[in-house]
Formats: C-alpha cells, structure tokens, sequence
C-alpha cells in the first residue's frame, strides 16, 4: 500500500479519525437523558433513542441550510426528544450543560493514535484540518496536546471555509509550504475528506473503520483506504524505502 506516491506532507481529520467522538457523544447524550428520566420508573431503549436524535439533529441543520455544525440545533433536538419520551419541558442551557459536560468527560483518542503520530511526525509535515466549532475542537486538540505534532492546524470555523471545499485544504498546502501532489489527506468522512482532497488535487485515504457509518459514495473514489491508523506506517516504509 501506498507504493509509488512521493509525499512530504500529511493532512488528518479530527472528529472520529484521531478522537472517539461519536463514542462520547452518545455518552453524553445518555447521561443526559438518564439525569430526566430518573425519576420515571419506565425502563428506555437509550441506543434507539439516540440514533433518533442524531436524525432530527441531522435534519435540522439540512433544512437550515447551515454550513457548520450548530449547537443551537443540536440543543432544539434534544429538547424534542426528551420531551417526546420523557412528556417533559426541559430548561435547554442547563441541559446543555450537562452534556457538554458527560462528553468532555467521556472522549478519547483512539488507541493507535499517539503512536502513529509521533512516528509520522518523524518523516513528514502533518497538518490538522478539521470541520467544527473553535471552542470543541480546541479543546479536544488541547486535552490530548496533540498541537505538538502538527505544523498547521485548521479549524473551518477559524477561517471560514470547512471541508470539502477547496479552501481549507488551499490554505494547509500553504501553511506547509508544500504543493498539492505532495500530500495525502486520511479522514473518515468520505463526503468531507475524499472529495476534498480529491477536488484539491491532493491523495485521498478513507479511514474506514469497522464501526463506520459512513457509505460509500457512487463515484466518489479514494486513492486508498484503510481501517487503522497504523496503516499510515507504510508511508514511514516507502519514504524510507
């Protein structure tokens, strides 16, 4: 894997690629249910209820046309949730508060990457590049310190343009000081990673990991995929050759 590419630069998404997100999410999302559901003797299929919420969540923000991920939105859904199962009004800040608490608590770094990335840092530039909310990012990135291995990091709220436009990966090539064809960018999210890498001209490598929600995208073709981070280390080997 990954013969016959010569690339100086790295590019990696955050949510889900480095950091178990998701995982935490629904965490908080159960914790936050079970603190307005304790005194309600009915026993809850939280797993169910959670992949509910994600859809309302998700159909918020398409039919708000928002171009970034929304608190707010997120906030108005679980109000509807809790409310249609729980027959409750909720105060919505508290309850915010609550959550953001349980999955900053809960998050996590996969358990390959500080591996990967201290020997990826070795033989090449890396950069961040993520979509999301400066506050949320920043915090992920700070409690885990992984700025250290990172010669760039780029948070599409922090520059106005989030993947899979052209910009945000312009804007990495730049800070780099690297060109397109020298780079390959690794990320989950096939809508946002592949075809922005591909439509920057640069490699694109889909994590695909086991648990992966994502499908595939008809006639959306990454350059490799993987379904481990430590694949990465083949780049190690052809760079060294």
């Amino acid at each position: 894997m990954f013969n016959n590419i010569k690339i100086t630069g790295i590019l990696l998404d955050l949510d889900d690629t480095l950091v178990d997100s998701r995982s935490s999410w629904k965490q908080g999302f159960k914790d936050t249910f079970k603190y307005h559901s304790a005194n309600n003797s009915k026993d809850f299929d939280l797993e169910s209820i959670y992949i509910e919420y994600t859809k309302i969540v998700a159909k918020k923000h398409e039919e708000s046309n928002a171009s970034e991920w929304s608190d707010k939105l997120a906030q108005s859904g679980l109000s509807e949730i809790i409310k249609k199962y729980l027959k409750i009004e909720i105060n919505v800040e508290d309850t915010w508060i609550i959550f953001e608490e349980s999955w900053k608590k809960n998050i996590e770094l996969f358990s390959e990457t500080n591996q990967i990335l201290q020997s990826l840092c070795i033989n090449f530039k890396l950069g961040l590049v993520t979509n999301g909310l400066s506050e949320h990012q920043r915090y992920k990135i700070e409690k885990f310190d992984l700025a250290q291995y990172f010669q760039c990091i780029l948070i599409s709220e922090e520059i106005g343009s989030q993947k899979p436009d052209i910009a945000i990966f312009k804007e990495a090539t730049k800070k780099l000081s690297l060109l397109n064809n020298q780079i390959i960018h690794v990320g989950d999210n096939p809508s946002h990673d592949v075809i922005g890498a591909n439509q920057a001209g640069m490699y694109s490598c889909w994590l695909k990991r086991p648990k992966n929600w994502y499908k595939e995208i008809k006639d959306v073709e990454p350059n490799f995929i993987i379904s481990n981070l430590l694949e990465l280390e083949n780049l190690n080997k052809n760079r060294n050759g």
